[in-house]
């Protein structure tokens, strides 16, 4: 009996293996099966269900968007006036930043103790409101009233009516469903509902998506101002920290006597040099002297 004994888990192995080929392959054919189903209900939804809407049928599911930049009188005055007007129009501000550019600085003379101090910089805004869709030529038309220049604008219609009409056909037809056997996996047949769930799930909510977009429309607004000199009286940093005159003045009586001090030290070391100079120059008169006389 104990040469079957090394046959037994062998045995066991292969049955194991062949219960699990077994079972992927069930699930793949079963797989297979609910694709193939699902497409051909797919197909028959698209032939039995709705036809595409004509182009200026209301039932078109039209994004609009429209990019603006132009400049302003006045940043703070124009970004406030969009603002309310977004609010007016049943609509809301997505972003509203506003900051300022700053250019060149100079600091300038003013008077003894300060300077005046000139920043150049230019305001600007950036603005993304959401309005309903019969309201964005109402809103473009009150960016047009306090732009004084539009340098650049972009309108846009995106049609997502194919994509929400494929996204709502296939959500008629039912989720495919795996047989449940003894040989099944219960992880692998959860797996796979629920990733058929999420896909149902996911184009659902991407066609909530586009009614959102479609029922608002999207302005994108920057703003700016022609450039500005802030100026400002600012203290003289050098007047700031300077002493008073009477402190000065006893400074400079000590930097002086500090100066003599120190040219007479260096002349007094230059002693043999004028001893030799001295010695040099009598010498030279005495030598001419003789020159003289023997004449």
């Amino acid at each position: 009996m104990r040469p079957y004994c090394y046959l037994v888990v062998p045995a066991m192995t292969l049955y194991a293996c062949s219960a699990g080929s077994s079972y992927r392959s069930t699930l793949d054919s079963t797989v297979a099966q609910d694709s193939n189903s699902y497409t051909e209900a797919v197909e028959a939804a698209a032939k039995s269900g709705e036809e595409v809407p004509a182009l200026n049928s209301p039932s078109r599911k039209h994004v609009r968007t429209a990019d603006v930049n132009c400049r302003v009188a006045n940043v703070f005055s124009a970004a406030t006036t969009l603002e309310h007007a977004t609010n007016k129009f049943n609509g809301y501000v997505v972003e509203s930043t506003l900051s300022n550019e700053f250019g060149t600085s100079q600091d300038l003379p003013y008077k003894g103790d300060s300077m005046k101090h000139v920043q150049l910089f230019t305001a600007v805004a950036n603005l993304t409101m959401k309005v309903p869709v019969e309201k964005l030529d109402s809103l473009v038309s009150t960016l047009t009233n306090v732009a004084t220049f539009v340098s650049a604008r972009t309108l846009k219609d995106d049609d997502k009516t194919l994509e929400y009409l494929g996204n709502s056909m296939k959500n008629q037809v039912p989720v495919p469903t795996v047989a449940v056997t003894k040989k099944s996996d219960p992880i692998a047949t959860a797996t796979y509902q629920e990733t058929k769930s999420n896909e149902t799930i996911d184009r659902k909510i991407a066609n909530f998506a586009i009614l959102d977009d479609a029922n608002f429309a999207t302005l994108t607004v920057k703003l700016s101002q022609p450039q500005q000199a802030d100026v400002q009286i600012v203290v003289n940093p050098e007047s700031a920290i300077r002493a008073g005159f009477g402190t000065e003045l006893l400074t400079a009586l000590g930097t002086g006597a500090t100066a003599l001090r120190n040219v007479f030290l260096f002349l007094l070391q230059l002693w043999p040099f004028v001893l030799l100079t001295i010695a040099g120059v009598i010498g030279y008169k005495k030598i001419s002297a003789r020159k003289v006389v023997a004449k």
